[in-house]
């Protein structure tokens, strides 16, 4: 792990439990801190927080404890409900399961697992969800400027829910990202050149310029629909 990013986890996991003490059930981190593929100064550093008690009153202590760290992206949830939870987020939570670590507590995914068929389903659903988004800021970019802060957002999105697309149909996934292109070329038929100027772009970051916008448009919209004309294939309703 990036040194700066076990220090940044050491901070915030003191802080969490001074700030809610007998409420923090669990700590976990996950995604590309423990994948190895965690790019310094550009990922986050994803925390599962479990909370005996979900209340407005654990949400400000969490607040006081990492709300203005900004590497720590928290997904919070309570002890009460979590399977259920689980099973509403079944991909997220399978991809989760895969690459993580308890920092602290009872390890909340030790009993989970996800049916095949359901995480299919939400897998697809997140798929269809990106690209009616996608959609969406592109046709209304000229109100709020936000294309190119969309693309940016939604790179590791893009990553991890083609891959689980793949995995999910016995496709063997590689941990690093750009090592995955070359599969997903092979399987979806789409140009990996557009994948790997994605994970240049979420390196460094910029502002579209108008033509810009439609280039990366012409040139995304179409993988997105690949996968989902590949998913639509094999995968029965």
């Amino acid at each position: 792990m990036i040194p700066n990013f076990q220090t940044a986890l050491d901070k915030a996991v003191t802080a969490l439990r001074s700030e809610l003490a007998g409420n923090l059930y669990s700590c976990c981190v996950y995604g590309s801190a423990i994948r190895g593929n965690a790019v310094e100064g550009v990922s986050d550093i994803n925390l599962l927080i479990v909370l005996n008690q979900s209340t407005s009153e654990a949400h400000q202590a969490i607040t006081r404890a990492i709300g203005s760290e900004q590497q720590i992206d928290p997904f919070i949830l309570a002890k009460r409900g979590f399977e259920r939870s689980v099973r509403a987020f079944g991909t997220k939570f399978a991809s989760i399961k895969r690459n993580y670590r308890v920092l602290y507590g009872a390890d909340p995914l030790a009993a989970v697992s996800v049916d095949a068929q359901l995480e299919k389903f939400l897998c697809e659903q997140a798929v269809r969800n990106l690209r009616l988004r996608m959609v969406y800021s592109f046709v209304t970019r000229q109100q709020d400027k936000a294309y190119d802060r969309f693309v940016t957002r939604n790179i590791t999105t893009i990553f991890v829910q083609f891959s689980e697309a793949l995995r999910l149909n016995g496709v063997s996934i590689p941990v690093a990202f750009d090592a995955r292109i070359p599969v997903m070329e092979k399987e979806f038929k789409i140009d990996g050149q557009v994948l790997r100027d994605l994970l240049a772009l979420k390196k460094t970051p910029i502002r579209f310029s108008e033509t810009e916008a439609v280039v990366w448009h012409e040139r995304l919209f179409p993988l997105v629909d690949a996968v989902l004309a590949w998913i639509e294939s094999r995968w029965q309703n």
